[in-house]
C-alpha cells in the first residue's frame, strides 16, 4: 500500500505542474574553443572535373571565377597562391587555369602545390563537377578515367601542413568524407553519404558567400565575435536549405562537415534551421553541435592576421 500511495502522490504532483512547460534538458558541458595558431599563409587548389555540356561549362566557369575572387577577398588566398585545374579541355575564360582535369593532371596539380607548402602553411581544396556511385564505390567524373573517393583520399593521406580544408561540392560527395578524414582536417561535403545523386548548388552558394560582404552582424552564427570557417559553412548550408524551401522543393542535398577525424560528417546547420527546413525539433535542440564536429572549423579564422 505504501508503494501505491507514493506513486499516486508523485502522479498528482506531475498533474499540478503548469501546462505547456517543457522539462529543461540536462546541462551540457560547455565546449571551450582553444585558439589555434593561424597558418603562415594559405594556398588553394580549385579542381573542376568534367563539367558536362556547354551550359555547364559556362556555369562552372562562372562559379570557379567567383570562388577565386572570394578566396582572395575573404580568405587571405591571393590569385598567385591559387592553382586552378578545369574541365575537359584547356579553359578559355579562366586566365591562369590549366586543363583538362584528367586523373594525371589532378595528381600533378596536387604534387605541384605541395612543393610550395611549409608545415606552418594552410591548404584549401575545392572540388567541383559531378559524382556517381556504381553500387560499390563513389567516383568523381573526370575527362577520361574517373577518380574514386578512396583514390582521391590517398593523394592527401600524408599531407603535412597546419591548416587543411576540403570542400567537396558535387553530387554524392558525402562518400568522400571518410577517405579524406584526418584529425584536425576540415572536410565539407555537399551531400550525405547516401542516395543524393542530383546536381548540387553548394559550390555556387559557397562562391556567393565568399565573394560577398561577410560581417559579424550577419554571419557570426555562433556569436563568438569572430568570423570563422564554421560561420562560412553554416551560412552556406542555411542558404541552400532556405533556397529549396523558397522554391517549395524537397531538398536533394544535405551538406555535412567532419573535422574530428572519424570520417562521419554531420549536418551542423540543423541547429540553426527551423524544423520545416530540416532543423532539429523544438525541445530537442540546444543550439550545440553534435559530437565534436565543428570544433576545428571554429578555430579557423577567415581573415589572416596582417604581417
Amino acid at each position: 500500500m505504501m508503494h501505491g500511495s507514493l506513486v499516486a502522490a508523485l502522479f498528482a504532483v506531475l498533474l499540478l505542474q503548469p501546462p505547456g512547460r517543457d522539462v529543461a534538458p540536462p546541462p551540457r558541458e560547455k565546449l571551450v574553443i582553444v585558439e589555434a595558431a593561424p597558418p603562415r599563409q594559405r594556398h588553394a587548389l580549385i579542381l573542376c572535373g568534367h563539367p558536362g555540356d556547354g551550359d555547364h561549362v559556362k556555369s562552372f566557369t562562372d562559379t570557379v571565377r567567383k570562388l577565386g575572387d572570394g578566396l582572395a577577398k575573404n580568405a587571405g588566398i591571393p590569385r598567385e597562391r591559387q592553382r586552378i585545374l578545369f574541365g575537359a579541355e584547356k579553359p578559355k575564360d579562366l586566365p591562369g587555369a590549366s586543363g583538362p582535369a584528367t586523373r594525371e593532371a589532378v595528381a600533378a596539380a596536387i604534387a605541384d602545390v605541395r612543393k610550395s607548402l611549409l608545415p606552418e602553411d594552410g591548404l584549401w581544396v575545392i572540388c567541383l563537377g559531378h559524382g556517381y556511385h556504381d553500387g560499390r564505390h563513389a567516383y568523381w567524373n573526370l575527362p577520361g578515367p574517373d577518380l574514386s573517393a578512396a583514390e582521391f583520399g590517398k593523394l592527401f593521406a600524408d599531407l603535412n601542413c597546419r591548416e587543411q580544408v576540403f570542400a567537396m561540392t558535387f553530387s554524392l560527395s558525402g562518400y568522400f568524407v571518410g577517405p579524406l578524414a584526418k584529425r584536425d582536417r576540415v572536410v565539407m561535403a555537399a551531400t550525405e553519404a547516401d542516395a543524393e545523386p542530383n546536381e548540387t548548388t553548394f559550390a555556387a552558394v559557397l562562391a556567393k558567400m565568399l565573394g560577398g560582404e561577410i560581417t559579424t552582424d550577419d554571419h557570426d552564427v555562433d556569436k563568438d565575435g569572430r568570423l570563422t570557417l564554421y560561420d562560412l559553412y553554416i551560412a552556406t548550408a542555411k542558404e541552400i536549405a532556405q533556397n529549396y524551401a523558397g522554391m517549395e522543393q524537397v531538398a536533394t542535398e544535405h551538406a555535412q562537415l567532419d573535422d574530428d577525424g572519424d570520417g562521419i560528417g554531420h549536418e551542423l546547420q540543423n541547429a540553426y534551421l527551423p524544423e520545416e527546413q530540416g532543423g532539429t525539433p523544438p525541445g530537442k535542440k540546444t543550439n550545440k553541435r553534435p559530437h565534436r564536429d565543428g570544433h576545428r572549423a571554429m578555430q579557423i579564422l577567415l581573415s589572416l592576421p596582417k604581417k
